[in-house]
């Protein structure tokens, strides 16, 4: 038999629900917000005063591959279709002239086709004249064995060819040129993080950041102009070597 009334035992059995209730909710009310924190923590940035940012720059040479060479004919007429006529057989005996040279068609490429009218200035009438028409057809002409641009260059001398630009040597493959000079980069940028933390007194802990780029570079060219002429081989046209740099920018965190 029980010591306590019915009402007095329902009423202790709701106290206990109830502060079973608040322990559950404070409860997870804590939980929730040390997840919060942990969540808001990860992927935080490393703050900006423990931070160095040190660039480094790696160049290393190597012998070109590629010449190319732009060539053009212009041809002058009474009409347009006189002038296309000229221009287009000078142009077809230079193309088949180069193919010759075991040239690849996919390496021969019309850059440029331009039609305009002749004039001259007449004092008397205060007005131009038209002295004509001129067709200028230009293509670009990728050579892959250097040794040939000597002979390709004779050859348009001596076939009416009135404008040459070039060589501009390139290479073909730069993959492990750059490899190369990235790993000099780094390690240049390394060399200058070392002896930062050292001057500070602190320590690298890592790298957090991390870009690079390569520089664009302008390439000597072998350049004539005008009306060309020659009576044996070509002019001897020496490649040289060609840079290829790779400047590095990395942020390291440091602790004490």
């Amino acid at each position: 038999m029980s010591i306590w009334p019915s009402w007095q035992e329902d009423r202790i059995f709701a106290v206990v629900i109830l502060i079973l209730l608040i322990s559950s909710v404070l409860y997870l009310g804590i939980k929730s917000d040390n997840l919060l924190r942990q969540s808001e923590e990860i992927g935080q940035p490393v703050p900006y005063e423990h931070t160095i940012f040190v660039d480094g720059v790696g160049t290393v040479t190597g012998k070109p591959d590629i010449a190319t060479l732009t060539m053009g004919t212009e041809s002058k007429g009474v009409d347009v279709a006189s002038a296309q006529f000229t221009n287009t057989a000078t142009m077809n005996t230079i193309i088949a002239e180069i193919k010759k040279l075991e040239i690849s068609e996919d390496d021969i490429q019309t850059s440029g086709y331009n039609v305009y009218e002749d004039t001259n200035w007449n004092s008397e009438t205060q007005d131009y004249e038209s002295a004509g028409w001129i067709v200028a057809n230009y293509i670009t002409v990728k050579v892959r064995d250097t040794s040939k641009i000597s002979s390709i260059l004779a050859m348009v001398g001596s076939n009416d060819i009135t404008n040459i630009s070039g060589p501009t040597f390139t290479i073909d493959d730069t993959t492990n040129l750059k490899a190369e000079a990235r790993i000099k980069a780094i390690e240049q940028a390394q060399k200058k993080a070392q002896e930062i933390a050292d001057s500070l007194g602190t320590k690298i802990e890592s790298a957090v950041g991390y870009s690079e780029w390569s520089p664009v570079s302008v390439s000597d060219e072998y350049q004539m102009y005008s009306s060309l002429s020659y009576d044996g081989g070509g002019p001897t046209i020496e490649s040289g070597t060609n840079e290829v740099t790779i400047s590095v920018s990395i942020t390291y965190k440091l602790v004490e």
